[in-house]
């Protein structure tokens, strides 16, 4: 979640971007920060989707929190809140989190998923995936077909659920190496992709879609990335109660009522400080809006666990 909100602090790449050392930088944030989503959905295959009314219903309730949370502060603020603009679309009304319903698609199917990876052979399970791939890089990511949407779609979201699973199942010797071999794939990788981008641009004037998450230098670096931390042995009650409203910082950051003054926060002071002190202080922005996000997502907690206590009792 820290990556995601680098991502959307760092902005959009093109090519006048990329003409001094500042934009090389922006380049090489924004594509170690590129495995974010893909590794998010890796992580539900990883220990594998239990999908329930619950559960579904538990994401929505976050959903809807998060946008009344927004709608009220706002409204309280005195910002202009619009019934049809800021809180109807992201309800579900319409595609304001796309995340969320690419997700839901997921949650949906992983009954399906599940039930085709226990009953698959290995040698069966790694022919789908073979396939799989091979289909989402011709015509996602070479292609840009748009029923992929830049590996946004529910179909690229099934793909890295598989993916997943299928190493957690059958490592083998390239996903049983070491931490630190990890992260070296995972950073070569990124680097890899960051120097294809940049000649790409200043060659032919386009990035080959190297910034899209359904490229497959993006895919692999966020396996490898998973793969590091799944081999670390800890245990930490601070680390489960940060992790349990992770999903609340994207919630709020992307929210139509504070996205603007989210990006603006990071172009005014991308203006205001020199160019070496700016990005420590991006970090520790993003840190304190991840925190303060952690922290506004808590009494909904509070108010599902005495929702779901009553409902059970009913």
């Amino acid at each position: 979640m820290l990556m995601v909100l680098a991502c959307h602090a760092n902005g959009y790449i093109n090519e006048e971007d990329l003409a001094g050392g500042g934009g090389c930088t922006r380049l090489l944030i924004n594509q170690f920060c590129l495995v974010c989503v893909n590794v998010f959905v890796m992580i539900s295959g990883w220990f594998g989707i239990r999908a329930s009314w619950k559960g579904a219903g538990k994401l929505l309730f976050q959903v809807l929190y998060v946008t009344l949370f927004c709608a009220v502060v706002c409204f309280a603020l005195g910002q202009p809140v619009s019934l049809k603009k800021d809180i109807l679309p992201y309800l579900l009304f319409g595609s304001a989190y796309w995340f969320v319903v690419s997700y839901l698609v997921l949650y949906a199917l992983s009954p399906v998923l599940n039930s085709f990876i226990e009953h698959a052979s290995p040698r069966q399970f790694r022919n789908v995936l073979i396939a799989w791939f091979s289909v989402e890089v011709i015509y996602g990511f070479l292609l840009d077909a748009g029923y992929f949407h830049y590996g946004f779609s529910p179909m690229s979201f099934a793909g890295l659920y598989l993916l997943a699973r299928y190493v957690r199942l059958y490592p083998g010797k390239l996903f049983a190496l070491g931490i630190g071999a990890d992260f070296a794939i995972y950073c070569s990788l990124t680097i890899l992709s960051a120097v294809l981008f940049w000649f790409g641009y200043k060659w032919f004037g386009m990035g080959f879609h190297l910034n899209h998450y359904d490229s497959p230098l993006a895919i692999l670096a966020a396996l490898f990335f998973l793969l590091a931390f799944s081999k670390m042995d800890f245990q930490s009650g601070i680390v489960n109660w940060l992790a349990s409203s992770a999903f609340a910082i994207y919630l709020f950051h992307e929210h139509t009522l504070v996205s603007p003054w989210y990006h603006q926060l990071f172009s005014e002071a991308g203006s205001r400080v020199s160019s070496a002190a700016y990005y420590p202080l991006s970090f520790l922005l993003i840190l304190g809006i991840a925190i303060g996000c952690i922290l506004a997502d808590k009494p909904r907690m509070l108010i599902w666990s005495l929702v779901a206590d009553k409902c059970n009792t009913k």
